[in-house]
């Protein structure tokens, strides 16, 4: 029995020790955590809309330390629905707020795919006219013709308004300054054979809200 007394108390010390190692590892998990964020689960390319169905199809969840001090992660796929994405994803890379055109409310998002930025000069007939302010919605009207043959009518509606541009040293209300719109490629062109070709073109601030 006295042999034998040694090799029980490695074996108790090596219990203990074992026992520790669980307990610390417990504890710093507790301590640690985790936290979770969207990811790419395929290859998403630039410009994809990512509606309910695709989120459900191409996004995920996961787990990365709850300290982990990076800004712009996605907590949650409702964040990221409805968003266009401004560059390619690769599977398992987060979804940002860079990746999905700039935290929301933060200045307006890049162009995507078949979208053009046009200058439009804001013009009134009459005199001055205040210039909607960056992220507004305005109209963009064309008057051909002359008295009673003459006609006008809208040839862009709803368009945004990424920037107002005034020439340098002038008001920003001063009538020639102008805005530079977000448009589509058809309508783009539209603008532009107004702005040559048509009696007056006239931008047309939209109230708030209105869709």
């Amino acid at each position: 029995m006295p042999g034998r007394r040694p090799v029980l108390w490695f074996a108790l010390a090596a219990l203990l020790a074992v026992g520790a190692m669980v307990l610390m590892s417990r504890t710093g998990s507790a301590s640690g955590g985790s936290a979770y964020v969207v990811v790419a689960r395929t290859v998403i390319p630039a410009g994809t809309l990512l509606d309910e169905e695709f989120a459900a199809r191409s996004l995920a969840m996961a787990s990365v330390p709850d300290d982990l001090r990076l800004s712009g992660l996605q907590a949650n796929a409702s964040g990221v629905i409805g968003r266009r994405t401004v560059a390619p994803l690769a599977p398992g890379e987060p979804v940002t707020d860079a990746v999905i055109g700039g935290a929301p409310g933060v200045g307006p998002a890049p162009l995507l795919p078949g979208e053009r930025a046009v200058p439009v000069p804001l013009r009134a007939a009459g005199g001055p006219v205040a210039a909607p302010p960056e992220g507004s919605r305005v109209d963009v009207i064309a008057s051909d013709g002359e008295g009673m043959a003459g006609r006008t009518r809208v040839i862009v509606s709803n368009a945004e308004v990424l920037a107002v541009t005034p020439p340098p040293g002038a008001d920003v209300a001063d009538a020639a300054g102008g805005l530079v719109l977000r448009l589509r490629t058809a309508d783009a062109l539209e603008v532009a054979r107004a702005l040559d070709f048509a009696r007056e073109v006239r931008v047309i601030a939209r109230p708030a809200g209105e869709g």
